[in-house]
């Protein structure tokens, strides 16, 4: 054989090997049919959205909606195994971190947060506030010292509470706590007048703010919180590949929602209406506040966690520093097509 016939079998054997092959690719690809995916939510109206729109049907998977008010309940069912997702706001894991006995890190960590999302960053539709009675008299932040003050437990709207404390200079012992199951009754609880400042979403309290009972005092932009919804998995689910492979499916289903959203508003609005029974003034707010698209995990969003995180630590409103970076698992962010930083719209 020539030397150049030679050279080119060599480069051709090389250009070969250097080609993925089929079969074994195929091999270690999990089966999915005997694969369920147990998801929480807070409320029944995504859960519904999603099946409206159509991006998991067909999947080659199950997928079993589970309701969970609050982001304590949905912490509870994934320490003790019972689903795979669980619904609450990003500053979550913070405080859960906080309050653990062990040190949390990149191998120990039990939670991990895998999606993230949100509507855009716009003044008229503020995910999250500090609202106080108008009869109450409160003129500003500092004014909150020997107040009711509702919250609930766990996600943002506790990191808004702590927030909205350590802005003002007070303990909780300056204060009157009043803690609620979940935000929905938080939310109750300030429009019927049994507190007098309220951490949490605007929603429910629309009306209250609307008439003119209530005054918006802080929103996330002051207290500096990303305010994302998330979705959090176990350390257990992470390791299990079928699980990570429905994850990854899901997930990039999902991606297709926010499209759908966006297209869909009288659809979307009408399954809101009839999910969560609500007039049609709170149902456009909802509409807006829960639009949006998944937010990537990068150093921009970890950062701003960080910062919250330390902000609550300097003001001791938690009780020990945490490393935000071990709850968060970037590697769902191309599937999702996330995006950072937040868009704004206003």
């Amino acid at each position: 054989m020539s030397l150049k016939k030679s050279l080119q079998a060599a480069l051709a054997a090389i250009s070969l090997s250097l080609l993925p092959t089929s079969a074994p690719h195929a091999q270690s690809q999990p089966d999915l049919k005997n694969t369920k995916l147990v998801i929480a939510y807070q409320d029944p109206a995504f859960p519904a959205l999603i099946r409206k729109s159509g991006v998991v049907a067909n999947a080659p998977y199950q997928i079993e909606w589970v309701l969970l008010t609050g982001p304590a309940a949905n912490l509870s069912a994934l320490y003790a195994g019972k689903i795979d997702l669980g619904h609450m706001g990003d500053t979550s894991l913070t405080i859960e971190q906080s309050n653990a006995r062990t040190e949390w890190t990149s191998d120990t960590a039990p939670l991990r947060i895998v999606a993230g999302w949100r509507t855009f960053s716009s003044k008229a539709y503020p995910p999250l506030v500090t609202a106080v009675r108008a009869s109450a008299g409160i003129g500003g932040v500092q004014a909150i010292k020997d107040r009711k003050f509702g919250y609930n437990y766990g996600g943002y709207n506790h990191a808004q509470y702590l927030a909205t404390l350590v802005k003002a200079g007070v303990t909780e012992k300056q204060i009157e706590p009043i803690k609620f199951n979940d935000g929905a009754t938080s939310a109750a609880g300030f429009n019927a007048g049994e507190v007098d400042v309220y951490a949490g979403a605007l929603g429910p309290i629309l009306p209250t703010v609307k008439s003119g009972k209530g005054k918006i005092l802080l929103t996330d932009r002051d207290t500096g919180i990303p305010a994302l919804n998330v979705w959090a998995t176990t350390s257990a689910d992470l390791k299990d590949p079928a699980k990570v492979a429905g994850l990854k499916d899901f997930f990039g289903r999902m991606s297709g929602y926010w499209p759908w959203h966006e297209a869909h508003r009288d659809e979307v609005i009408g399954v809101l209406k009839d999910t969560l029974k609500i007039p049609d003034e709170r149902a456009a707010f909802e509409y807006g506040v829960r639009s949006g698209g998944f937010v990537k995990f990068d150093a921009g969003l970890i950062g701003q966690e960080q910062s919250i995180a330390d902000i609550l630590f300097d003001g001791h409103a938690i009780r020990k520093k945490v490393q935000v970076a071990v709850e968060y698992d970037p590697q769902f962010n191309t599937v999702q097509k996330a995006v950072w930083p937040i868009p704004v719209k206003d």
